[in-house]
């Protein structure tokens, strides 16, 4: 197993769907139309990125995260200020 790509950098939003399948936080800070319109986009990009994608950020020691960050996430393509997580794909 070797790291195919690796610095891809992940919004709180992708973050939260690819660590956790977890998409229930849309709802919260969008209108319904909204949330899925975003939910479509990070679904569609984290397929592009593929089935391996793996965190690669330490949350106890800050390591991989950027606490306020303008660079377009990897994953949906947002620009909007905001914490980024560093993710890396493997090949098994």
């Amino acid at each position: 197993m070797h790291v195919t790509i690796d610095d891809l950098w992940l919004c709180d939003d992708c973050l939260m769907v690819a660590v956790n399948d977890d998409a229930s936080g849309l709802d919260y800070h969008y209108s319904p139309d909204e949330a899925e319109a975003r939910l479509r986009a990070i679904e569609d990009g984290l397929t592009a990125l593929g089935p391996d994608l793996v965190p690669d950020f330490d949350s106890e020691t800050g390591d991989g995260i950027d606490y306020y960050s303008r660079v377009d996430c990897d994953c949906c393509g947002t620009n909007l200020h905001g914490q980024r997580h560093r993710f890396a794909v493997l090949d098994l």
